[in-house]
């Protein structure tokens, strides 16, 4: 599954206190299924992804936008069907007056299809989500995340 390390690399080049504490916020897959139709050897996987940050004094902003840019490009459909952005759920435990460990989670997919190379070994090859066709307007999620390469201003 490679949304995983898309979004810890996303969060890094984001966001400073990422690259300045990279141990103390993690990404990982904690439960999945793989779903076929039996008609061809390609697949889905189906998993909850989460983002666990520790110790940390800053803003929850300071990952729900580069979270939110990651999204609007490796899984569209939970930002734009308002039952599904439902599913991006988080959870915040204080610490102390200073940090707290914040805790994201994510129902992702990631299409893999499958073919024979020329000396007919499968081959799996992890398939981009489609694109949105929405107008683009000023203040929409491409007028906003199209081409993001802002540094989200983290607490250090």
């Amino acid at each position: 599954m490679l949304k995983a390390d898309s979004l810890r690399e996303t969060l890094t080049s984001a966001n400073k206190w990422c690259r300045a504490n990279p141990e103390a916020f993690t990404v990982f897959v904690e439960e999945g299924n793989i779903e076929t139709t039996g008609e061809t050897p390609s697949f889905m996987y189906r998993y909850t992804l989460v983002l666990f940050v520790m110790n940390f004094a800053g803003d929850i902003d300071d990952f729900t936008l580069p979270l939110m840019a990651w999204l609007w490009h490796n899984q569209p459909d939970l930002l734009l069907n308002p039952e599904k952005n439902r599913d991006i759920k988080f959870t915040t435990l204080i610490n102390n007056d200073d940090t707290a460990d914040i805790l994201f989670e994510m129902p992702l997919r990631e299409r893999v299809k499958v073919t024979l190379d020329a000396n007919g070994i499968p081959r799996a090859e992890h398939l981009p989500e489609p694109k949105p066709r929405i107008p683009s307007a000023d203040g929409d999620w491409s007028a906003i995340f199209e081409d993001v390469t802002w540094e989200a201003d983290a607490h250090e």
